[in-house]
């Protein structure tokens, strides 16, 4: 299809009569410049003079028909062509062009296809990688005219956006609109914006949402009418965001238009103001008794904005801070073509040249006549301060020296001579004067004086070193009697005392006596900012030389009484200094010693030779630290994964001291439940070790304790509650916590027990050391480490940041899967299991009475006194979730979930796995064992009734391929057991604590498995079990904090979260 041009044509395609006839005289007058045919896009392009150069594009359809644009105002403001399309297409129809349509036989698509895609609901994926579109912005400013032709009446901004070919964007605000909303957005037929296609650089997007933001104002007032200043296709730049746009658009290529005469096509050049930039020509004429100060101003210069906060010259713009706004406005208002913009008397000149001449001449060149130019002196100032302190004042005596001529600012102005002007640095006295404004001087004759010791000391030491940058600053001696200044830089030498667990700390500052030392360090401990010495001078303790005595001070935590010139604190102090602090001073023997606690890989102990095993390298690693701390007469918390061999690594300690000193004796308090598996470990890794296992009857006990070739005696929490008291007179080399969360409590007498024997060093071994509130690590940390954390005020006070500074060189935590990779995959699952129906009614039944029990206590401000009670219905809650019959017996009511657990059990039986079962409730493992029994099916069954003996030999069977089933009570079989024989975890209930659940995992996960484990979570769906998991990420956050994850603890619960748990 074709379309020829005709006289009719391009009438009807005109926006109106008259604007034909305007394009016609374009035409005529051969406007036209400039015509291009792009073949790719059958389309053309033109260049048509008038106030600007106009670019015009002419589009050929694919029907034929005719599609036109130009970046003239009235082109976007009417519908039709504007003048300077019509004279484009006058011109196409002189060269007889005939528009003619492409064939678009890649366009073509099957119809069928598309047919059934939308039939089929097929859909593509979108895996195309977007395509980045190009954008091009054009400024367009115009001058006020008139009187203020010098002035920036408006700027405008407008783009255009493309793949290959740019297309101007026609309306602003609604291509801002589609782009924001992520919308496609209609350009030409050749070519539409479609975000699932296209993307943006990110320098685009940024001046996009500067965009958006402006759109956000303008959407409340009148747009797209001709004559006003943003329109459909130029959007108004507010001055407030005037710097934000030029700073976007620095270095991108930009149309710019200057007042419709100049047009720049290039990356647009954006600065700061600098020297050498000139806008003016200044020039100083002498007449009389007077001098005019004549400006003329660069042509290409406009001020943009008022306060004038950017300058544009020719292509450039120039950035201006607030203050050079502030002084271009004053010079751009007093500016008047042929008219001097000041006259200056004679007697003003001085000032004038000292404080005007350089302001002006940041915006122009300044000339002068040369009479006037010899009468010029412009010397460097060199300002000096003299300082004295008399009769318990401070003087000061301030001069500014210009060659020979010297000024005090104080003094009374001479008559200046006539034939001489003194240009002075005005802007350096007033930085010196400004300083010394901060200070309560008064002057005195030409004199400044200050008062007040505090004051004089603090100006001295804090404001007065600030003013040597500007000014020469001369002390008396007296002054100078003020200020003690170290020959050299304060220090602290620490050294471990002999053998002991004990640090010898001293502390030198040259020129201060031992005694005063002490008064410095306790000003230092009291966060002082100067102190005075007797000899009247003071000390500046906020400067960096102390603050190698400060930080020492701050973390060896001796009390204000303890601190002396020499003194001794706990070893375990050295951990909290930092290293690299200067004038800190550490011997050889410390920082070998903080090196090989730190970095315990290194170190050089050696496994003893007589034990019967080989360690892993990570449990070297953990019993050379443990032996280091140890023979330093610390302490610390083993804290490995479950199943990395924690016992392993405390025998061979154990065995070392054996072999190193025969007469080493040391303590193993542990749950009543593992006594017996550590008396079997020791035997099968270290069978050179006596050992006696305290247990039984009173006097089965007392007889144990009569063994005095016993190398190491173990015995329970329980028991050590009852028998502290005959542990008095004995010290232990070492005393072990075997799951050291028994000791959580600072008043439980389980933990006042064990503080009470002595050991040398003592240590926690607890895969979670911290299982409910962070308060149990002050508890374990205090009995194994006294003072470490400081007082319980103290530590609740620290951060958790802190908190695990403080403790990382005395916890030792490896997770399974950093040291053990060849460990088998522990796959952890949730399987959500549904109540049955008559369980559920009886469920939400019990949730309705709980829930108005909880808003009455709330209500009545009774919620701490029903507490239990309220607990206690939780309990209840989670209870039915297993079986309705461990809330009631007469209740015939069936359980879902043990109904789905029989259905596991059996599956796993066929794929022959070996499960293990945990439950917190025994009347529910009671119901379990009871289904088992009636199935036929053979298990083995732990609870807390279970003796310790009997339970090791059930381990072992089941660990040896016996039977494939173990019932275990979650809490007695939590610890202490190896199960490595299962390959299946079933945890048929949840305990608010999930470190408790996982400890029961890691009974089966652990090292010695060989298979693949799987840990499964039956959930009671839309119950709360649901509630309690999610409560578990919620809490768990505090711990993770300082060690490890922790758990929700259901005492500490707030109304708000048993309420949460009771919303479903």
């Amino acid at each position: 299809m074709t379309t020829v041009l005709s006289d009719f044509l391009i009438r009807q395609l005109a926006s109106s009569q008259p604007v034909y006839k305007r394009g016609l005289e374009y035409y005529r007058a051969g406007l036209v410049e400039y015509i291009s045919y792009s073949e790719l896009y059958n389309s053309y392009q033109a260049k048509v003079s008038g106030s600007y150069m106009y670019e015009v594009e002419i589009d050929i359809e694919d029907d034929g028909s005719l599609d036109f644009a130009c970046d003239c105002e009235a082109s976007y403001t009417y519908p039709g062509a504007c003048k300077h399309v019509v004279a484009t297409l006058l011109e196409l129809q002189e060269r007889g062009t005939v528009f003619e349509r492409k064939r678009q036989i890649l366009s073509k698509k099957s119809s069928l296809l598309t047919e059934f895609k939308s039939v089929q609901k097929w859909k593509q994926p979108s895996l195309k990688k977007k395509q980045k579109l190009q954008v091009e912005f054009e400024l367009k400013v115009m001058a006020a005219g008139g009187y203020f032709k010098h002035m920036v009446n408006y700027i405008q901004l407008g783009m255009k956006v493309g793949e290959n070919r740019l297309y101007v964007v026609k309306d602003l605000y609604a291509f801002l609109k589609a782009v924001n909303e992520k919308r496609p957005y209609a350009f030409t037929n050749k070519f539409n914006y479609e975000p699932d296609q296209y993307v943006f650089d990110e320098e685009d997007e940024a001046v996009f949402e500067l965009l958006f933001r402006l759109l956000a104002v303008e959407e409340h007032h009148t747009r797209n009418t001709y004559g006003h200043k943003s329109t459909k296709r130029h959007l108004l730049m507010p001055a407030v965001y005037m710097h934000s746009f030029l700073d976007l658009l620095a270095g991108r290529y930009t149309t710019l238009h200057v007042d419709s005469t100049k047009e720049y096509k290039e990356s647009l050049q954006v600065k700061t103001l600098e020297k050498g930039d000139s806008f003016f020509t200044f020039l100083l004429e002498e007449t009389d008794d007077i001098v005019e100060l004549q400006a003329n101003l660069h042509p290409d210069v406009l001020f943009v904005d008022q306060p004038y906060q950017s300058i544009l010259k020719k292509d450039t713009f120039y950035k201006l801070t607030e203050e050079q706004a502030k002084s271009l406005e004053i010079l751009a208002n007093e500016y008047e073509e042929d008219e001097p913009i000041d006259v200056i008397p004679n007697d003003q000149l001085e000032s004038f040249c000292s404080e005007v001449l350089p302001v002006i001449s940041q915006y122009g060149t300044v000339q002068m006549e040369d009479t006037l130019k010899d009468k010029i002196d412009q010397k460097p100032l060199q300002a000096s301060i003299k300082v004295d302190y008399e009769d318990d004042e401070l003087v000061l005596e301030v001069s500014f020296r210009y060659g020979q001529e010297v000024r005090n600012p104080f003094a009374k102005k001479d008559v200046a001579d006539s034939n001489t002007i003194m240009v002075r640095d005005v802007e350096k006295e007033q930085t010196i004067l400004q300083v010394l404004e901060q200070y309560p001087f008064e002057v005195e004759g030409e004199k400044l004086v200050l008062h007040r010791i505090q004051t004089i000391i603090e100006f001295l030491f804090e404001y007065l070193p600030s003013l040597k940058s500007y000014a020469d600053i001369y002390l008396t001696s007296d002054a100078k009697k003020l200020l003690f200044q170290p020959a050299s830089s304060p220090s602290v030498s620490i050294d471990v005392e002999g053998e002991s667990n004990w640090l010898d700390v001293s502390f030198s500052i040259d020129g201060i006596s031992d005694e005063e030392i002490v008064d410095v360090l306790r000003a230092l401990y009291n966060k002082k900012k100067y102190h005075r010495l007797s000899n009247g001078s003071f000390i500046h303790l906020e400067e960096e030389q102390y603050g190698s005595l400060q930080k020492a001070v701050d973390s060896l935590g001796a009390s204000a009484k303890e601190l002396n010139k020499s003194m001794n604190v706990p070893l375990h102090k050295a951990f909290s200094l930092d290293e690299s602090q200067a004038g800190l001073k550490l011997s050889k023997k410390l920082h070998r010693l903080i090196q090989d606690v730190q970095s315990p890989e290194f170190s050089e102990w050696m496994t003893p030779e007589r034990l019967d095993a080989d360690l892993r390298s990570y449990q070297e690693t953990g019993y050379r630290w443990i032996r280091t701390l140890a023979k330093s007469g610390l302490g610390g918390i083993l804290a490995d994964d479950m199943g990395l061999g924690k016992t392993l690594q405390t025998i061979t300690h154990l065995q070392a001291d054996k072999e190193a000193a025969s007469q080493a004796k040391s303590l193993i308090i542990a749950p009543a439940s593992v006594i017996y598996n550590w008396e079997k470990e020791i035997k099968r890794f270290a069978p050179e070790l006596h050992v006696v296992v305290i247990a039984g009857a009173k006097a089965e006990r007392e007889h144990a304790r009569t063994i005095k070739e016993a190398d190491v005696w173990i015995t329970s929490y329980p028991l050590i509650q009852r028998d502290y008291e005959k542990y008095e007179g004995i010290t232990f080399d070492t005393m072990v916590l075997d799951e050291a969360q028994a000791i959580k409590n600072e008043q439980a007498k389980t933990t006042k027990a064990v503080r009470a024997i002595k050991a040398s060093s003592r240590f926690a071994l607890s895969g979670t050391p911290i299982e409910n509130r962070i308060d149990e690590l002050y508890t374990l940390m205090q009995t194994i480490l006294p003072g470490l954390l400081g007082t319980k005020k103290q530590f609740r006070e620290r951060s958790h940041e802190e908190i695990a500074k403080r403790i990382r060189p005395f916890i030792l935590r490896r997770l399974k899967r950093e040291v053990l990779k060849e460990l088998p995959e522990k796959m952890e699952s949730v399987q959500y299991t549904d109540l049955l129906p008559e369980q559920k009614k009886y469920y939400l039944a019990q949730v309705k009475q709980l829930r108005s029990d909880v808003d009455d206590a709330i209500s009545s401000d009774q919620f701490q006194k029903k507490r239990i009670e309220i607990l206690a219905g939780l309990t209840k809650l989670r209870q039915i979730c297993c079986h309705p019959r461990l809330v009631s017996e007469e209740d015939e009511v069936e359980s879902g979930k043990l109904l789905r657990l029989m259905e596991y059990v059996e599956e796993g039986m066929e794929a022959g796995q070996r499960m293990v079962i945990f439950s917190q409730f025994t009347s529910m493992l009671a119901i379990i064992r009871a289904e088992f029994e009636e199935r036929g099916w053979e298990f083995f069954y732990l609870d807390g009734q279970t003796p310790a003996v009997e339970r090791l030999r059930l381990a072992d069977q089941f660990n040896q391929g016996e039977k494939s089933l173990f019932l275990v009570s979650l809490k007695a079989g939590g610890t202490g057991l190896n199960l490595t024989g299962g390959d299946t975890v079933i945890l048929y209930d949840t305990w608010w604590n999930p470190a408790i659940e996982e400890q029961a995992a890691d009974r089966v996960y652990r090292f010695g498995q060989t298979k693949n484990v799987q840990v499964i979570k039956l959930i009671a769906n839309g119950t709360i079990e649901e509630k309690i998991l999610a409560l578990h990420e919620k809490k768990k956050a505090l711990v993770d904090a300082v060690i490890q994850p922790g758990e929700a603890q259901m005492s500490s619960l707030s109304a708000e979260e048993i309420k949460e748990l009771l919303t479903f």
